[in-house]
This record gives structure tokens, sequence and C-alpha cells, in this order.
């Protein structure tokens, strides 16, 4: 059998097919088979809309180059039915069975079929026939059974079939014959949906250049209809809507071509009008929908609606779910919905609010998210409801909440009473999910309102979490500290307002103030909540750590775990500070076993600021595991996450992640770009960890692209502070080596010195941590020379990075040494380049080659595999790794320093590439490799 193209193309009236590979193989195969002389049938499935049309358009078409007599026909939705459709169609219409008149029907059938069958053996006797027959759900029973009757008395001919249906939902007697040919042995297959390479492709061909991420999200949109997905595209083009710059496709306008909404409502036209009656109303209940939600809505009952849903499905435009019915796309969905008049619309979403309000706490945000587009300004009634509603969101989805309570207070005037519990409201979930800016604006705006008492306690406790987290800790200690001043504040409120001041403190960098307050208020846990109790220990906890009190950091940050019994306890996600610290000594296993729990918390508890936090300790286990891929992967959606949420305290966290693990991967592009990113100047939980962790390995890139000269300033200041707050040297196990290393090449023996005897410290303060143990002995071993230490290092180390670093330092040592440790040295170095290696570390292991090959050792850095002799697939390992580089934008000269090869060596790989590539330009390239990357 012959390779099958990564992708199928096929012009047929201007119309281009793709993502249809295994159909078109079977439509080869079956040409193939009426070439040999003999018969076949391949049956083809496929929702409307789904190509299967063009299918058996571009089939005919290749038959009739390869010498076929072709033959098409197609069942007839409107008019009479005819027997024999579409049989006659092909065949010449009524012309076949013209002459003499049947006495019977039953006799006329047996002698039409006897016509139809010595026309098709006339044909098959001047060469391969084949019979393409399209939209055969619309053929009568007479028609199917001829079909049939043929294909099993043409057997011996070469007669080749093509027969296509619409599938539904139900029994037809189309499908029955698809089932009883598959049972002679036909070939079956169903079209789904495109698939997402298919979908871009298929963009890719109609704009004419290669599509961007904001193309594809709407191209998305159309489910993978090859139909609507060509409307949407040809409209967009035709319209403006789409503009080419340097070979890639960018929308300039979001909005739906008028060829799209056209081509949707022509959909729903087709359909009865009790069909569409149901769809309108299914449309605004949701994407998808229970169908006993709408039949109550429509005063009926599930069954009284299987008709309706039965031709919705016939005609495309419903699915079934595992639980509901959904409209095919988005599209379909979204063009419906706006059919509906806006008054009806509103008014359908009260209904739908209501209706889900009565079915309990599970049905509440649904339920809110209707009632929001169904409120009218000043419906006190209502906006009672939306209160009701409001509460109960805020612990399951405090996101949706914002949104409610912003629109809840947009339908509330200021002069009336509940406009400053709204605002209230608001205001704290506005804080909790990062809009900051729109929960300070409402703050300012109740500053000048006559407030009772609780309201104004409320509202300066609210301002003082959200001052903190707007970087302003002095202020927001000055809230508290008012708020604490007050006779008779409820005890919720004090212990929000203490809990504000500790943050407050931890802010400013008052450690001896936040350690004092923190001991106060452990010490009289009675007068306290859960909320207050754990929020101490946590501070607690970080001080600790921050100190290099490691053991009490811990025990700490578990009593934490253990008091937070209620929801706003676990909100402080005292699992996931004991996640971090755990993932810092590398107790792995339990860090993973914390985070099981933890990051429910997280999404469903306290301020969003935190949601981040579960994706970067995944992304900093993966990072210590060596799987730099995943870790990458879980960093970049703990940001998208909370991307549309503002500042968040993990960025630096993310980033840090991100930076090393493309570092370690080799793609210096990738990590200066994350390394560039903007973040916003808030610390991590009110401690500079997280910052002086994202500046070292900064530092560290910066080193890796430009040499120690380029990152001096930045080492000095990581010494310093490294020997001041043992956090970083705690949390990365190769920074105190790399520091040490960094220092020496600078000739800063002083600093390398600070840094060593800190994690001397910790060391022997901590014998318990194996892992603080061999990274101060790698960091002595740097320093003194010592090549015993570097071995104990490079044995020891169960970060496997870290232990690949350890034996290329001891390598490196050695091979300075002299001849006489020659072996050694190349030992070391093996060791080192096995490591690099196995995780995936090409950089990493390219520099190590280097080394071994100024010792006159050369290593093979490429693995034989059976390839083929072209295409992707035939690049080597090196050629892949340069052609990724070169369509990234990187010269030969900036390639070659990221692969420690030469410039003459890139472009002798590109020249290769290009010629296994079947490509002549960096510009074809590019877009190969978009393609191939997606």
């Amino acid at each position: 059998m012959a390779i099958v193209p990564s992708y199928v193309e096929a012009a047929v009236d201007g119309k281009v097919m793709r993502g249809r590979e295994h159909v078109w193989n079977a439509v080869t195969n079956l040409l193939g088979a009426g070439r040999a002389g003999r018969s076949g049938v391949l049956l083809v499935d496929g929702e409307a809309g789904a190509g299967k049309s063009l299918l058996l358009a571009v089939a005919a078409r290749a038959a009739a180059e390869r010498g076929f007599s072709t033959v098409a026909g197609e069942g007839r939705e409107f008019g009479p039915p005819t027997s024999f459709e579409p049989l006659l169609s092909a065949l010449g219409g009524r012309d076949v069975v013209d002459g003499e008149g049947p006495v019977r029907w039953a006799y006329e059938q047996s002698w039409i079929v006897e016509r139809l069958g010595s026309e098709l053996e006339e044909r098959a006797g001047a060469g391969p026939v084949m019979v393409s027959l399209d939209d055969l759900q619309w053929a009568d029973p007479v028609a199917l059974t001829a079909i049939r009757t043929l294909s099993r008395r043409l057997a011996a001919a070469p007669v080749v079939w093509l027969l296509a249906r619409r599938t539904t939902d139900r029994a037809t007697d189309a499908g029955r014959l698809f089932d009883l040919l598959e049972r002679d042995g036909a070939v079956r297959f169903t079209i789904g949906p495109l698939d997402h390479a298919a979908v871009r492709q298929v963009a890719a061909d109609v704009l004419g250049g290669v599509p961007g991420a904001d193309v594809l999200r709407l191209a998305g949109e159309a489910g993978g209809d090859p139909a609507l997905l060509t409307e949407l595209l040809s409209g967009l083009l035709d319209e403006g809507a789409v503009r080419i710059v340097d070979g890639h496709a960018r929308l300039v306008a979001v909005r739906l071509p008028g060829r799209v909404e056209d081509d949707v409502r022509r959909r729903l036209d087709a359909v009865g009008p009790a069909t569409r009656h149901l769809l309108s109303v299914a449309a605004i209940i949701g994407r998808s929908f229970a169908p006993e939600d709408a039949a109550e809505l429509l005063g009926t009952t599930p069954a009284a609606l299987l008709p309706w849903i039965d031709e919705a499905f016939s005609r495309g435009l419903l699915v079934a779910g595992p639980d509901e019915l959904a409209f095919r796309n988005d599209l379909v969905w979204r063009i419906t919905a706006a059919t509906v008049p806006a008054p009806v619309r509103r008014a359908l979403h009260r209904q739908i609010g209501d209706l889900l309000l009565g079915r309990g706490r599970t049905a509440v945000l649904p339920a809110a998210s209707h009632l929001i587009r169904g409120i009218r300004a000043g419906d006190a009634r209502a906006l009672a409801v939306l209160d009701r509603a409001i509460a109960e969101v805020i612990p399951a989805s405090p996101r949706a909440a914002a949104d409610l309570a912003t629109h809840a207070l947009r339908l509330t005037g200021p002069r009336e009473p509940a406009w400053p519990a709204r605002t209230l409201t608001a205001i704290h979930v506005l804080t909790a999910v990062g809009r900051l800016e729109e929960a300070a604006e409402l703050a300012d705006s109740l500053l000048t309102r006559p407030l009772s008492h609780a309201s104004y306690l409320r509202l300066h406790c609210l301002r003082a979490g959200l001052l903190q987290l707007r970087g302003r800790a002095a202020e927001a200690a000055a809230e508290a500290t008012a708020v604490l001043a007050h006779q008779g504040v409820p005890r919720d409120l004090r212990d929000e307002a203490e809990l504000a001041l500790l943050d407050a403190l931890a802010g400013v960098g008052d450690d001896a103030g936040v350690r004092a307050h923190a001991d106060r208020i452990v010490s009289a846990t009675a007068g306290h909540g859960d909320l207050l109790i754990t929020g101490a220990l946590i501070r607690l906890a970080l001080s600790d750590w921050e100190a290099g009190r490691l053991t009490d950091g811990l025990r700490l940050a578990r009593e934490a775990v253990r008091r937070a019994r209620s929801a706003e306890a676990r909100g402080r996600h005292p699992r996931m500070i004991l996640a971090m610290l755990l993932t810092d000594v590398r107790r792995l296993d339990e860090a993973r076993a914390v985070m099981g729990s933890a990051a429910e918390d997280a999404e469903t508890t306290g301020n969003l600021a935190w949601a981040a936090a579960p994706g970067v300790i995944r992304a900093r286990l993966d990072l210590a595991g060596g799987r730099f891929h995943e870790a990458v992967a879980e960093a970049e959606a703990a940001l998208a996450s909370t991307r549309d949420l503002g500042p968040h305290l993990l960025t630096s966290s993310a980033l840090a992640v991100l930076v090393a693990a493309t570092l370690r991967a080799g793609d210096l592009t990738a990590a200066w770009r994350y390394a560039e990113a903007e973040r916003p100047a808030l610390s991590q939980y009110g401690s500079p960890h997280a910052e002086a962790g994202f500046h070292l390995v900064r530092a560290q890139l910066a080193v890796a692209r430009d040499g120690p000269a380029a990152a001096e300033e930045a080492v000095v200041r990581l010494c310093d502070e490294a020997a001041a707050n043992c956090w970083t040297l705690v949390g990365e196990p190769t920074a105190a080596p790399w520091l040490v290393r960094t220092a020496l090449a600078l000739g800063d023996r002083a600093h390398a010195e600070r840094v060593v005897a800190a994690m001397d410290r910790l060391a022997a303060d901590h014998p318990v941590f194996a892992d603080v143990g061999v990274t101060a002995t790698h960091a002595r071993g740097l320093l003194d020379r010592d090549r015993a230490a570097l071995r104990r290092a490079a044995e020891r180390y169960a970060d496997p990075w870290a232990r690949a670093s350890a034996a290329e330092d001891l390598g490196g040592l050695l091979a300075a040494d002299g001849p006489g440790t020659r072996r050694e040295a190349i030992g070391g170095l093996d060791a080192a380049l096995a490591g690099y290696s196995a995780l995936g570390a090409v950089r990493d292991a390219a520099r190590v080659r280097r080394r071994l090959r100024r010792l006159g050792i050369r290593r093979r850095h490429w693995s034989r595999a059976d390839r083929p002799v072209s295409g992707w697939a035939s690049l080597t390992d090196t050629e892949r790794r340069v052609a990724e580089l070169v369509a990234q934008g990187l010269t030969n000269r900036e390639v070659a320093d990221q692969l420690f090869m030469s410039a003459h060596t890139v472009a002798f790989h590109l020249r290769h590439i290009f010629r296994k590539l079947e490509v002549a330009s960096r510009v074809q390239l590019t877009r190969l490799a978009v393609e191939v990357g997606d």
C-alpha cells in the first residue's frame, strides 16, 4: 500500500477537502479494486454538513481521471417519492424503463432491477464503473432493496459502489441497508467533525496565510462542520475581517459574516414550527440543555418533544451528549439564540432563572447566570432573589459571584436602602477575584456615604485587604489598626482586621512585628476563630522558613492544616503552603499527597489570587523530577487560569518555573520570553523569596546567553540575599552551587564563601533533610575544588538534573587537573551527558559534548531509527531542533550559540532539512513547522 500523505487535498469547484485521510485511503483502494476488475462497496455515514457530498464529488472526479465510467445520483427530500430513485437519476431517468409497460407492480420491480442491472453490466463490459449515490436517507425502500440486489448480482464485475447517507439517532431504512451491506463485506466509515489540525489547514487554504490564535478560536466555533467552516472563513475574508501580514492571518474585526448567519438561518427555516420553537427556547437555556428543562418551559413532557428532537437531529442542529442535548456547535447556538427578540430573551432568562432556583443549591449558579440577564432595574423582589443567589455562589465560584454582584449593583439606585450592602458585597468578591481597581473605586464611593456602624467597620476591613493586595501595606496596616481601635467590634470582624494587620506587617517586611502579633493570637486561641488562628500559624511557619528554621516551619504548617476546619480558614490555603515547603526540601511524595486536597481548596475557597497555586506547585514537582515539558505546560496553564484576574500572588513563581524549565530544555528564546513577561510588583504572600527565585533563574538565563559578566550585579545581590534569607538556597538544590560557580568565574571568592557558609549552617541544623546536605557538599566541593565532595554530590542528589550538574562539575575539575585525571574526567562528563540526555536537556548535553571533544572524545548526539527519506519524520533529532529554532526566527549564528555548534554546521543541517522537507526558504519551513507543531 502506498504511504498515505499527511493530509488529503482535492479541489472541486474551488473548494478544498482536508482531514479525511482514512476515508480517502479507502476510496483509493476501492478504485484500485475496480481497475483490477473487481467489485467493491464503500459506505459513508455522516451528519449534515460533514462533507459527504464533497467527498463523493472528489471521488467521482478521481474515478473519471482513472478511466472509470461514473454514474451519480442522490435521494430527494421533497416532492412525491419516486421508486428506484436515486438509481433512475444515476442511470438516465425514466428512459431506462421506457418500452413494455408492466402489468403488475411486483413484475415491474423485477423488470426494472433487471434493466438497471443490464445497463450497469453493459457499461462494465467497456471498463470499470463507479456508482456514486448520495443522501440515501431520502431513498425509498424499493430503491434501497434494488441497491443491495444489484451489488450482489454485479459482484463479479468491475463495478464499485460509493454510498453515503446522513446519520440520525433513529433507525432508518438506509441504516438497515448499510448494516446489511457491511455484513456482506462492504467497508464502512463515519465522517465526523474536522479535528483541530484539519481546521487549521482549511483556514490556511481559504485565508492564504497561517491562521492566528484569534482566527482559530473563531473557527473552532464551527465545531468542525466543513460547510459552515468554509462559509465562515470565506465570509471573514470577503468582509475584510481578516488581514494577512507576513503570511499570518489575524482578525481585525470580531463579527460573524452575514453569509454564516444566512446559512444557519436557512437550516433553521428547514425545520417545522414546533421544532423551531423548541430550538429557540433551548438556545436561551444554553449551549447544552436537559430535555426536562425544555419540556417544563414549554409546558409539556420530554416524551412529547421526541418528534421535534428527532427532526433537529436529522437536520444536524442538535447532538446528544451523555447527560444532555447540545447544539451541534457554537455558531448554530449563538445564531439561534440571536433570532429570539431581545424582550423575549430577557423574559425567558427570568423564567429559566426562577425555574432553576427551585432545584436547590446545586442549581444556584446556573440560575443566577440567567437571572442576571432577565432582571430589570428596580425589580426589588427579583434583586432580593439575586442577593440570595450571590451569597450561595460565592463559596463555589467567586468569579461568577463577582459578575452577579456588580450587575445587581448596577440595577440598584444609590438612594435605595440596599445599595450600601450590595456595594460591600461587590467590594468583597471583586477583591477575591483580583479585580482590584473596580473594588477600590466602589470602596472610595462608600467612604463619602453615611453608613451604619457595622457597615463602616466592614468597609474598613475590606479596604485593609484591598490595600494590601495593591501593594500599599503601610496604609493597609493603618486601616486594620483603626478598626481594632473601636469598641464592640464583632468577633468575626475583629478576626478579619487582625488577619489584615498580620498580612500588612508582612508586606512592610516587619518580621518581628509579624512574629509578636502572631504569637499573641496563637497563645489566646479561645478568643479567636479558626480563620485567624490558621492565618497566624501560616505566618509563623513562613517566618521560620525564611530564617532557615525548616523543622519548625514544617511543624507550624502542619498545625495550620490541622486547625483549618472551616471553609474560611481553608481559604488561607494552609495545604498549599505545606505542599510548597515540602517541595522545597524535596519531600515530593508527601507534597503530591497534600496537593490532592489542596487543589480543590484553591479553586473553591479564598482569594482567587491563589487560583494558580495548584498548577505552580505541580509545575515545581515536575521540574524537580526532570519533566521539563510537563512543568512548562502546568505553569502556563496556571498563569492562563488567572490571566483575567489582574495581579495574582504567584506570578513570579510561575515565571521562575517557566524560565528554569525552558532553559534546561535548551530553548533560550522561550526562556527569555518568559523572563521578560510583564509582572505585577507583588511579593508572594508577603515573602521576598518568590522574587528572589525569579531573579535567580533570570540571572542564570543571562549567564547562559552572554556569560557571567552579564549577571555580575545580580549575582552579588543574590549571594547577599541568600546568606540573609535561606529560602532561595532551600527551594532550588542547584542554587547554591550555581551562585558559587558563577561568583568564582567572576573572581569574587568572598561572595562564594558567604553562600557556602550559609549552606553549611543549613545542613548542620537540618541533618534530616538529605538534599540540603548534598547541596552544601556540592557547593563546598566547588569552592574548595574537592573531588571527593563533588563525587558524593553526583551520587547522592535525588534531583536528576542536579545529579548531572554535579557530575559535570566533577568532570570539569578533573579535566582541568591535567592528563593524569583524564580517564576520570571523561567518566564524570559521560555520566553528566547520560543524565542530561535522559532528561532531554539538549543544551546542557551539547555543552558536555563540547567539553568531551576538547578531551579528544566525540560522542554521537543522535539515535539511529528507521526513518522515512522525506517529511518531518525523516529529520534527525538535531535537524528537528535546528528547524524549530529557525522557525522561531533565529539566525544561523543564534542557533549555533544555542546548540553549541558552528554556524557552518547549522547551515549544513539546514540544507539537509530543506531537501527532506522539500522547502526552499525559511518562510516555507516556518509554515510547515507551525502546521506540524499543531
